[in-house]
């Protein structure tokens, strides 16, 4: 009677161990997809503000003419005059040209834009950002997630 109580008894059991490794394969699928869209999530947010720091870079370039052909104007003792239009106009600028070369994207430049002391440039960008398998399959996950980073850039040519 003992053998055959015992063949009974795992034959009971058999199968839970299937249904233990499909649920734990799950979790896992189901980490490596979060983990993945966050790291992609991440580096988009790396990729923008690479570019802020881009614009804000050639926008510290930009001279205000208006500023620098003034009758006391030129380049005096805070460097390179800025104005909050040369700096928008040139971080706009940029803009179009790394959307031209493929690099822009879904970007904008935002409020906040401009030089606050005339020789600082300060450009903010916003920027739609989606995790990659947010809009697979029937079902949308969500409109993804609109970031604003701001980069800085000083124009020191004395």
């Amino acid at each position: 009677m003992t053998g055959a109580g015992s063949a009974a008894a795992g034959g009971a059991d058999e199968g839970r161990i299937l249904l233990l490794s499909l649920a734990y394969a799950l979790i896992a699928v189901v980490l490596v997809l979060v983990v993945g869209a966050a790291s992609a999530v991440h580096l988009q947010r790396k990729g923008v503000l690479a570019l802020a720091d881009a614009a804000a870079v050639d926008a510290a370039d930009a001279l205000d003419p208006a500023g620098y052909y003034a009758p006391d104007g030129g380049l005096g003792a805070v460097g390179v005059p800025l104005s909050d239009a040369s700096v928008r106009a040139s971080a706009e600028e940029f803009l179009e040209r790394a959307a031209a070369a493929g690099a822009g994207g879904d970007v904008a430049v935002g409020e906040g834009t401009g030089s606050p002391d005339g020789r600082t440039a300060v450009v903010v960008l916003v920027a739609r950002l989606e995790p990659p398998w947010a809009s697979a399959g029937p079902l949308r996950l969500g409109e993804g997630f609109v970031v604003r980073v701001t980069s800085r850039a000083v124009a020191r040519i004395p």
